[in-house]
């Protein structure tokens, strides 16, 4: 029997403990001031309040960056919408996204997928992408020949469906009716609002001159002067009219997505665990391992193939990526294509090819890239001073002199990381650790002397 709105909301929030350490001061600037968690969680655990806040819109902006291609062997321009909350909101969608989550792993323990979505989740115990890669992997070395399939959605975030996504969240809730402080926040991210970042930065170099000014500032707008902005050019505020799509970047956008997929993962994982296979999905990847018997040759994966195709198309607007769909045999410690032909598997930042495990040449590339930069920046600043400029910065965050950097280390930490939980009842040969050793000699190489 479903409770009443006003019990619901009482215990599927204000009841809840947080742990305000999670919640940090972030350091842009927005519509408002930044704000500690610690003054303002009584607020947002108050569904009253949540129901009656007003929320700003979210500040947009595009970045363009390049993606490596191991096929074309070159770089491929992409672009990705940024969307940002305001400090306040922002608090407040990571406290729903956090309670959704706990909600959430109730639920797909009890439909027997806890183990299926590794991404946003709140109970992985400490586990990364490499542990999960590393799953895979040896799973797939258990058997002598299996089919892989991987796959990836198509701006899955951007076409979430409004209604479908609302009935998902109604079933893990445990509810017919969204409480109101539920409801509201699902109504701001689904009909969310936001303004261009680049029409914020004009209105403000016009207001002030002085760039030192514009820096001081602790908010981008005051009360009045957002009136102002709102009200200066309709298109200054801009909403999603469409029934469709959610921003990526608000704190519970991440577990809407696999609330979302819930009746997927669900038929996906019992047709898969049938076969004596593995699915697993990491946000908008997925990868399926089913092992079969006979030979490579004879091999026909049809029946598989329009089972997943019939549990895609009863998931509302959920499209697969025909280019970067791709199907593999394992056999005989070898990784194959569609047409029999060696390949390797990349997934989760790791190459496999049926034998050996590297880290992926895209990371690998952009590891380098973002290096010879930094030298290239070295260079050009010792040359303009006379002395040597910007070294220890380098060194910190491209070599082994920075594997504890920050708490955390850098991409050499990751790599030495990987190769230590791989080398953990190893199934393969682990290239990871060979795979970095030169970085100090390919560097200082560069550097001029």
């Amino acid at each position: 029997m479903v409770q009443s709105n006003r019990l619901r909301l009482h215990t599927l929030t204000s009841s809840a403990k947080v742990d305000v350490s999670k919640y940090k001061m972030k350091k842009y600037k927005h519509f408002d001031n930044r704000v500690s968690i610690n003054k303002v969680i009584n607020d947002i655990k108050n569904p009253s309040w949540v129901v009656q806040h007003g929320f700003f819109p979210f500040i947009h902006f595009k970045i363009e960056f390049y993606k490596y291609s191991r096929i074309e062997k070159r770089k491929k321009p992409k672009t990705r919408d940024i969307y940002y909350a305001s400090h306040l909101d922002s608090y407040i969608y990571k406290y729903y996204g956090d309670m959704l989550n706990n909600k959430y792993n109730e639920v797909v323990k009890k439909l027997e997928i806890n183990e299926v979505a590794t991404a946003y989740r709140n109970n992985l115990n400490g586990k990364s992408n490499i542990h999960f890669a590393k799953e895979v992997i040896d799973f797939i070395k258990k058997f002598e020949r299996s089919f892989i399939y991987v796959a990836d959605f198509t701006s899955f975030f951007d076409t979430l469906d409004h209604k479908y996504l609302k009935r998902q969240l109604q079933v893990v809730l445990n509810t017919d009716k969204l409480p109101d402080d539920y409801f509201t926040i699902f109504k701001n991210i689904t009909k969310f609002s936001w303004a261009e970042k680049r029409k914020i930065e004009e209105v403000l170099n016009k207001k002030y001159k002085s760039k030192e000014k514009r820096k001081k500032l602790t908010r981008l707008f005051d009360e009045k002067d957002f009136r102002k902005f709102r009200k200066s050019a309709k298109d200054n505020i801009q909403n999603n009219k469409n029934d469709y799509g959610i921003p990526q970047g608000a704190g519970l956008s991440s577990v809407c997505s696999n609330i979302y997929l819930l009746d997927f993962d669900k038929k996906i994982n019992d047709y898969v665990k049938d076969n004596n296979g593995l699915y697993r999905r990491y946000c908008d990847d997925l990868i399926i391992v089913i092992p079969f018997e006979e030979d490579m040759q004879n091999f026909d994966y049809k029946n598989h193939m329009k089972f997943i195709e019939k549990a895609k198309n009863d998931t509302p607007r959920l499209v697969i990526q025909d280019e970067k769909t791709k199907k593999f045999i394992y056999s005989n410690n070898n990784i194959y294509d569609e047409s029999l032909n060696p390949s390797i598997l990349d997934y989760l930042g790791f190459a496999f090819n049926g034998n050996s495990v590297k880290l992926r040449e895209k990371s690998l590339f952009k590891y380098y890239s973002r290096a010879y930069k930094k030298v290239r920046l070295c260079n050009w600043k010792s040359e303009k001073c006379g002395r040597k400029k910007h070294r220890k910065s380098l060194y910190i965050n491209y070599t082994h002199l920075g594997l504890r950097r920050k708490g955390h280390g850098n991409f050499l930490s990751y790599a030495l990381r990987a190769q230590q939980i791989f080398d953990e009842n190893p199934s393969t040969i682990n290239l990871m650790e060979s795979q970095v050793k030169n970085h100090w000699r390919k560097i200082n190489k560069r550097l001029k002397k």
